[in-house]
């Protein structure tokens, strides 16, 4: 399951690499040189090793392996001197061992015959420089063997003459020989002029591009996952933390910049992922006062912490809401308020907290707002004072439930008093968004502190479908008449 949704989280980029390297291959066949192959073979006679006629000739001669006798004609067929003679007929350009890359001389298997293959850009010429070659090879076998009768032969005829009788078959044999051909090697069939190119080949180069590049098209998603920093999958959530997976929250077609996205703008699955999480965090009954922070900015904490606190509310619970970023404050801009008194002033005792807690029309007389004044970080130093502490205290005695909308950790620990203080703390990150190493910094950061969150909150998970079945439920059933 992890590889296949790893393809599945980069299958783009799968189909990209294919499409570029089907491209490559069609390009190739397009541009690439057509290349013709002619092809004629000649056919390999050995004498026989124990024929005394014959021996001390060039002659191929038969062996224990017959494989090997034409493996021997092969290597005799593919020489310079062939490719010069072949050169000189056909008035080539280049060198002979230029002429002889052009050549591939190899035993046909299982039979007596050696294919000769040229190579041309042409059908024509590829047949004209096989025959040729094949001829020149029979050409110059039968140079060497007459010129090596002619060394041998008039010493034998005067030995015949001088009364040696037994030479007469040796001198019979070698006469005849000298008047033909090599008998060992002879060309069996001439090429003829190809009617296709053997090389481009269109359907093994589109297979290959093909088949190549969605072998490196998933080896490419795998190096990218390997190599990728940012959260992709739930997993890679039990693995940092060893902690349950509270919510889910799909991803959220309204996008609000710096401000948490409230109830009403919700999706039905949004909204059943939070209430998710109340029945999650209510269930234990200590946790009644909850710090909910993230590894960075745009993971979705405030959103997760207005709408934490707005389904408690909503269930008939007293909930306290408290701004705890204070150098970004968020949740007062979007409650379009602004404050005289707020947390600030309660931390330096300016103002009792149930003198600074805000309601509106919006969230309900259940939902309480304690907000930041003013950002900055000097305003955000206060939450070390030991008043801080205290706050969470006094806010658990004025209701159920006291949520608490606290920075990144890892880049501001103005929250740390806080998140020791309060029963639980819950992390949010982001599919996506959230980077690993951040994450891991802030487990550690945590762990350090002694505090044990109750687990994660996963936003912008994919693959959550939308459903009115809950606001469905919710609307009055027509009267019946």
């Amino acid at each position: 399951m992890r590889y296949i949704a790893t393809v599945r989280e980069r299958w783009w980029l799968v189909v990209l690499t294919t499409v570029v390297a089907v491209a490559l291959a069609l390009a190739y066949v397009v541009i690439a040189p057509k290349v013709y192959e002619g092809e004629a073979d000649m056919l390999v006679t050995p004498v026989s090793s124990s024929d005394a006629t014959t021996s001390g000739l060039g002659l191929i001669a038969d062996s224990s392996d017959p494989t090997q006798d034409i493996s021997t004609a092969a290597r005799l067929v593919a020489t310079t001197s062939v490719a010069k003679l072949v050169k000189d007929r056909l008035h080539l350009p280049g060198t002979p061992e230029e002429v002889l890359g052009d050549i591939v001389v190899e035993p046909i298997a299982q039979s007596n015959l050696v294919a000769v293959r040229a190579s041309q850009g042409s059908g024509a010429q590829a047949a004209r420089l096989a025959n040729a070659f094949a001829q020149a090879a029979v050409d110059v076998r039968t140079t060497q063997l007459h010129q090596e009768i002619a060394a041998q032969l008039p010493q034998l005829t005067e030995r015949l003459r001088t009364g040696q009788t037994a030479l007469s078959p040796r001198v019979s044999a070698l006469t005849s020989l000298s008047a033909g051909a090599d008998p060992t090697i002879r060309v069996a069939t001439s090429a003829s002029p190809p009617s296709s190119p053997s090389a481009p080949k269109p359907k093994l180069a589109l297979a290959a591009g093909l088949l190549g590049g969605l072998i490196l098209g998933l080896g490419a998603a795998f190096a990218s996952q390997a190599l990728d920093p940012r959260l992709r999958r739930e997993e890679q959530i039990r693995e940092l933390f060893r902690l349950p997976l509270l919510a889910r929250v799909p991803k959220l077609a309204v996008a609000r910049a710096g401000q948490p996205v409230p109830p009403s703008m919700l999706s039905s699955a949004a909204v059943e992922a939070y209430r998710t999480l109340r029945a999650t965090l209510t269930a234990a009954g200590d946790a009644r006062s909850v710090l909910v922070t993230s590894s960075t900015a745009g993971e979705g904490k405030t959103t997760t912490a207005v709408n934490l606190a707005f389904v408690l509310a909503q269930a008939g619970h007293k909930v306290i809401l408290v701004e705890g970023d204070m150098r970004r404050p968020s949740i007062v801009e979007s409650l379009h308020v602004q404050p005289t008194t707020g947390i600030g002033a309660v931390l330096i005792g300016w103002a009792r907290l149930e003198d600074a807690l805000l309601t509106t029309e919006e969230y309900g007389e259940n939902l309480s707002f304690l907000l930041a004044e003013r950002a900055g970080g000097s305003l955000a130093d206060r939450l070390s004072l030991p008043a801080a502490r205290q706050l969470i205290a006094d806010a658990e005695q004025l209701a159920d439930y006291v949520i608490v909308d606290s920075p990144p950790l890892t880049e501001v620990v103005d929250a740390l008093p806080l998140a020791q203080r309060v029963d639980t703390v819950v992390i949010v990150a982001r599919a996506g968004v959230s980077r690993l190493n951040r994450l891991r910094d802030l487990g550690d950061m945590l762990a350090q502190g002694g505090i044990t969150p109750a687990g994660v909150v996963l936003t912008g998970a994919e693959g959550i479908p939308d459903s009115p079945y809950y606001f469905d439920a919710e609307v009055p059933p027509t009267p019946v008449t």
